[in-house]
């Protein structure tokens, strides 16, 4: 039996699709969070309740997935992401890791998986860009995407 081993967060890559069968990688991105959202409870209590309230789940509230990234003069793919928060269109978008060289496609503006590499892939728009200077330090910057439903996992790399 293999041992499974975890997967390395060297060269991830995050994309967009930016066109129905067209992706855009984004350049000089450090780190993700935010792949998840709590279920809402919803209150199920009755006055035959002596002790605690009961609950049934109700449904997921989407977390804003955060993405950091080094800030480049005339790179175009962040101009790009600067445009997307101007329009507050709504694409999909995909996390892919380090496991292959293979880059994603789109189908119909939609970011499909990749067989050798592992993924996230969920629809969102970009509500906020936020850019820090600090002294003896270079521009950084935070991207928040707002999801708008669930992310479709891929953990298998083969």
């Amino acid at each position: 039996m293999a041992t499974a081993a975890p997967i390395k967060s060297q060269k991830t890559e995050l994309y967009w699709a930016s066109a129905p069968i067209a992706v855009t990688r984004a350049v000089a991105m450090k780190s993700f969070s935010g792949l998840g959202g709590a279920r809402d409870q919803i209150d199920t209590s009755n006055l035959d309740n002596a002790e605690d309230r009961t609950f049934v789940s109700g449904l997921g509230t989407p977390s804003p997935v955060t993405v950091a990234f080094n800030v480049l003069a005339d790179e175009a793919t962040q101009a790009a992401l600067l445009a997307l928060k101007t329009s507050g269109a709504e694409v999909s978008w995909g996390i892919y890791s380090s496991h292959a060289a293979t880059a994603p496609t789109a189908v119909a503006s939609v970011m499909q998986t990749v067989t050798t590499r592992a993924s996230a892939i969920f629809l969102g728009y970009v509500s906020d860009i936020n850019i820090d200077i600090a002294e003896n330090d270079i521009w950084k910057g935070t991207i928040t995407i707002q999801r708008t439903g669930s992310v479709s996992f891929k953990l298998t790399t083969v």
